[in-house]
């Protein structure tokens, strides 16, 4: 009888880990390896990714672009800083940028919490007469499940 009872509780616990992700925060059934999502972030939103396991959250922008109205020998560069968060773990920030030369050494993709994180586009571009507030910018930002 005893062996009943303790299959029973082994059975039991094994539907709570599964119903909560694993234990881990990764939710790996329901973002399988290869999932892939773009979303465009803003400041002040935090925006669900996939399964709503991970959450990220756009915190800073450097923009060193070339000014729509002016000339530049070099295109420049941009980078957001965001704060990811998943159930369970402490808050990470990273930065990631647009492409950039090899040997740069300006952020590019990144990798957190089993996700590669991409920027893809980052806007407006600068107008030249002035900075654009934080809250202006929309980053777009490709994310793929690796592990």
């Amino acid at each position: 009888m005893q062996r009943g009872q303790s299959l029973a509780s082994a059975l039991a616990l094994a539907a709570l880990l599964a119903a909560c992700g694993g234990g881990d925060g990764s939710d790996s059934e329901a973002d399988p390896l290869g999932a892939r999502h773009v979303l465009e972030l803003r400041s002040g939103l935090a925006v669900p990714v996939g399964s709503g396991a991970l959450s990220l959250l756009l915190t800073d922008v450097r923009d060193s672009r070339c000014p729509i109205t002016a000339l530049c020998v070099w295109a420049g560069h941009a980078s957001v800083q965001l704060q990811a968060s998943v159930r369970g773990q402490p808050v990470q920030t990273v930065w990631i940028g647009l492409p950039a030369p090899a040997g740069s050494d300006l952020p590019g993709d990144a990798m957190m919490h089993g996700w590669r994180l991409s920027l893809q586009a980052l806007e407006p571009t600068p107008p030249g007469d002035a900075p654009v507030p934080l809250q202006d910018y929309r980053a777009r930002v490709l994310t793929e499940r690796v592990q």
